[in-house]
């Protein structure tokens, strides 16, 4: 996990003018094994104060079967709410970038073919600060 703090703070700027921080985080490990009908998921990331969140993940090779999704939430119910969905059918890297809906996001991957897959993913925001 890389954080840099200190973006847009300098001598001169006026009381109150907050921090920026940049997050670039792993969300599923390098080579995470996703079986043939399997599912693969990211711990909640804390995506308060983004604008928008950059996330790219990827597979060994292209494959139709396996679907990926981004979610937010909390939702009123304490789930999660489908945001973004597609496939690995055209490309085995997926970089999507996405408005924020809400202080938390989740990436699902799920196959639901025959062929074993491997998996990992990233994400990468600023976030205003206090």
């Amino acid at each position: 996990m890389a954080y840099f703090r200190g973006v847009g703070r300098c001598f001169g700027l006026p009381q109150g003018v907050g921090v920026a921080e940049i997050v670039y985080e792993t969300v599923i490990e390098n080579a995470t094994a996703l079986p043939a009908g399997g599912r693969v998921q990211s711990n909640v990331i804390d995506v308060n104060g983004a604008r928008t969140v950059n996330v790219m993940f990827g597979i060994i090779n292209n494959d139709s079967q396996v679907r990926w999704a981004i979610h937010f939430g909390p939702t009123t119910n304490n789930g999660f709410a489908q945001c973004r969905t597609g496939t690995f059918a055209d490309h085995n890297t997926i970089a999507i970038s996405v408005p924020v809906f809400g202080p938390g996001l989740l990436t699902v991957i799920e196959n639901n073919g025959s062929n074993n897959q491997t998996v990992d993913g990233k994400i990468y925001f600023i976030r205003d600060l206090p």
